[in-house]
């Protein structure tokens, strides 16, 4: 099974982080990494049949490197046991925003929305469209279901920025930085093939209005240029 040897090579890749045990043991990396592409792919083919924009994209573009990088950090491991993906039209860019998928035991999870700290205007377009239609946000972060399934991560401020109202509805969300969330699977359901494939694809679907709402927000939105 395709998923279980993901497992299997992360966890031991977590025990054994280093550049000789990883040169040992090319071949199940590549396998694994194989794994996870298919993986990837296969959510891409169950997107595609409600979002057509989708259809043409290649998991290899949308896979990030599992190699840390290491020269500010005081983790000097060299690897990351975690294969991650954003299925999105602009590939791994986190604009427009998309599907999450994260491989790791103990820990994989279906995520979507915005985490982009470092785009100013990106945090700046959303915070503004909350602020002008509180209402329309907190149907969607509140609807029933919503709230109870995902886990929402905003790493948020301690008050509301300057110019924007402290008395919105919606005055808790208006702090945060980012607007992402994330449904975690348990191991036994990532190692399932077919099983993990479903509760993806059904993650995504629940966060499908959620993705939408901030597509249009940041509607206009340039990446920044070095």
């Amino acid at each position: 099974m395709p998923n279980v040897l993901m497992l299997d090579f992360l966890a031991d890749l977590r025990e054994n982080n280093s550049l000789d045990w990883m040169h040992a043991h090319e071949k199940r990396k590549k396998e694994a990494q194989n794994a996870f592409l298919e993986l990837v792919q296969g959510c891409i083919a169950d997107l595609a049949e409600t979002e057509p924009c989708l259809a043409a994209l290649d998991a290899k573009d949308l896979v990030f490197r599992i190699n840390r990088d290491t020269r500010f950090s005081d983790d000097k491991s060299p690897y990351n046991p975690t294969f991650r993906a954003h299925i999105s039209p602009a590939g791994r860019m986190p604009v427009p925003v998309g599907y999450f998928v994260s491989v790791t035991p103990g820990g994989s999870f279906a995520g979507g929305g915005l985490f982009a700290l470092h785009f100013k205007d990106a945090t700046r377009m959303v915070r503004d469209r909350i602020a002008a239609d509180p209402q329309a946000f907190l149907d969607i972060v509140e609807a029933p279901g919503f709230a109870e399934r995902f886990r929402f991560v905003g790493m948020p401020l301690k008050n509301v920025p300057k110019g924007y109202d402290p008395q919105s509805p919606a005055a808790e969300y208006l702090k945060c930085k980012c607007w992402a969330v994330e449904e975690h699977f348990d191991d036994a359901v990532v190692a399932d093939d077919e099983a993990c494939r479903r509760a993806l694809l059904d993650s995504f679907a629940a966060m499908k209005t959620f993705n939408e709402y901030l597509n249009e927000a940041l509607k206009g939105f340039a990446m920044p240029t070095r």
